[in-house]
């Protein structure tokens, strides 16, 4: 088997999946770049989960890859899903409700449409997984303590309402968090939640990568090897 790269396990973070017109925070990935670092990590002989199935793994096997898709972009359901289809590989998608049906903050045009509630149950029904990121996307860390935990609780209960399931993984808006929000984060229910950039495996701030979003396998087997930062 060919060597692998990131420490375990290797978990990428994207957002939308489509043209990056109107994108100044360089938030899309073009279709050809995804499907390029899907196949490279393939070709790597990477083993892919869901963040439940991590969940259930412990995160710890130096073969895993998972792909995480943060603020709930249309296009996932247009581009990133039928990519996944294609290479066999299920992914999972972090959405807030309180943004269902609006436009994306930061993306202009079609390419910044968000998913409403039908939307999140066309990704169930593909196969895909759904977590919460937050109700509102806000900065937990400058929540009092009632709206944060109404932040937390109402979008889990909004997504297990939808899906039918339990909502036990959580993206941190933004990767930010401190250690009140991870208490929170806990007492809300969710076993593991993602925070923003590589380092020590930790349940309730998970690192992950951020997939480089101009460019394709290259890029992205340099940035796991931690010689390219973006």
């Amino acid at each position: 088997m060919m060597q692998r790269l990131l420490r375990p396990p290797a978990v990428l973070a994207y957002h939308g999946v489509g043209r990056p017109n109107g994108d100044p925070k360089r938030l899309l990935t073009s279709p050809e770049h995804f499907a390029s670092q899907i196949r490279f990590l393939k070709r790597r002989g990477y083993r892919f989960l869901t963040a439940e199935e991590l969940l259930e793994e412990g995160g710890a096997d130096a073969g895993v890859a998972a792909l995480t898709f943060d603020d709930g972009f249309q296009n996932w359901l247009t581009e990133a899903v039928p990519l996944l289809e294609r290479l066999g590989v299920r992914g999972t998608f972090y959405v807030s409700p309180g943004w269902f049906g609006a436009q994306h903050i930061n993306v202009e045009g079609e390419g910044g449409r968000l998913l409403d509630a039908q939307g999140v149950r066309t990704l169930v029904g593909a196969g895909m997984e759904v977590g919460s990121h937050s109700m509102s996307h806000q900065d937990l860390r400058k929540l009092e303590n009632g709206e944060l935990a109404a932040e937390l609780r109402d979008s889990k209960t909004a997504l297990e309402g939808i899906t039918g399931s339990p909502c036990r993984t959580f993206a941190y808006p933004y990767g930010l968090y401190d250690e009140r929000v991870t208490q929170a984060v806990a007492e809300a229910g969710y076993q593991l939640a993602f925070a923003w950039l590589p380092g020590k495996w930790q349940p309730l701030a998970a690192p992950r990568l951020p997939a480089p979003p101009r460019h394709g396998a290259l890029r992205l087997a340099l940035k796991l090897l931690g010689i390219r930062r973006k």
